[in-house]
């Protein structure tokens, strides 16, 4: 179990405890400690070596004191036993939903905090707040909080729901198809967002739209919310800038998927598996 801090108070606030479990960002990737296969968040006394960084206070993990903290990568090269990198990416994948709620957490704040430094109103160095999670600038009194990215993405079937229109991005590797996507534009409501997200990239309408799932993505801040809808009309063409290809796919046929365990892949399973 995963419990939010209620602040993002520096651990100093703490009395500090060799004990207290931390997790440690390092580029694309997390350290953790392991026991021959069995891997664990590394604990405070185990990260002395690498070198003294800011730390936050994120919740607590297990019943335990969870912080947070990044490092350059390159002073995680040669980590002494029993720590080894691990992408954060399969990390997301392969461990429990709390871990995966800490890990998430722990890169959103680095990443937040590591953009607001100063005040962009008057420039003074930002403080943590003692009340909330927010930053206060103590010269003109301003807060900033953290943000979220929310993006939307679509599974659309046709034919009874036999087909799934499936696409691959210039960004995937390899011959990885997956749904359409895309972020909320300010001023937009998530509905509004989805019908231009289709409309822009596969040249389709779409109609009966029904909410799945949400996923939070730290890369480096999204919250994706999932859904599904029908096709209404046009001929699917892939826009070219972000989409090169794209087609109309069955649970028999398709091309490679998203890895089990994203939101994508939990879309498409629930609308193949029917």
């Amino acid at each position: 179990m995963f419990e939010f801090a209620r602040t993002l108070q520096q651990c100093h606030a703490f009395q500090p405890d060799r004990d207290d479990m931390v997790l440690v960002l390092a580029g694309k990737n997390t350290i953790l400690s392991f026991a021959g296969t069995q891997a664990a968040l590394p604990c405070r006394k185990e990260m002395e070596e690498l070198g003294s960084y800011g730390v936050i206070f994120i919740g607590m993990l297990d019943d335990r004191r969870c912080f947070a903290r990044e490092i350059p990568e390159s002073s995680a090269v040669d980590l002494p036993e029993p720590l080894r990198l691990y992408p954060i990416r399969q990390f997301l994948f392969e461990f429990p939903e709390s871990w995966r709620m800490a890990l998430c957490r722990a890169r959103e704040l680095l990443f937040w905090q590591g953009k607001h430094r100063f005040c962009g109103q008057c420039g003074t160095g930002l403080i943590a707040s003692e009340n909330d999670s927010g930053l206060n600038c103590p010269a003109c009194r301003s807060v900033y909080y953290p943000q979220l990215a929310p993006a939307v993405i679509v599974g659309v079937t046709r034919n009874g729901g036999k087909e799934l229109l499936l696409a691959h991005n210039r960004n995937f590797a390899g011959n990885l198809f997956s749904l359409i996507a895309g972020f909320v534009e300010a001023g937009e409501n998530v509905e509004a967002a989805i019908h231009r997200e289709i409309w822009e990239e596969t040249s389709l309408r779409v109609k009966n739209l029904r909410y799945v799932a949400s996923q939070v993505w730290p890369f480096p801040n999204s919250l994706m919310l999932a859904f599904t809808a029908e096709y209404e009309s046009g001929t699917a063409q892939a826009d070219g800038e972000e989409l090169s290809d794209l087609g109309w796919f069955t649970a028999e046929d398709h091309p490679e998927l998203p890895s089990p365990g994203s939101v994508a892949r939990e879309v498409i399973d629930r609308i193949f598996n029917q």
